[in-house]
């Protein structure tokens, strides 16, 4: 299934908190924020993640 912005939008709001029940309304600007700030945090972790490369494995 391909993403959509409008599913983009909905799954950004979810990292920011919002709940998405059927009586909800749409997320905020605030909850879409926090979800893109989530987003970047987690982005910049995997990338220190790659940058520190494949530990390499114990003999013994």
């Amino acid at each position: 299934m391909p993403l959509t912005v409008g599913r983009f939008y909905r799954e950004l709001a979810k990292l920011g908190g919002f709940l998405g029940r059927k009586h909800d309304g749409d997320p905020g600007w605030i909850t879409i924020w926090c979800g893109w700030d989530k987003l970047q945090l987690m982005m910049r972790g995997a990338d220190a993640a790659a940058d520190l490369g494949p530990e390499p494995l114990s003999s013994g």
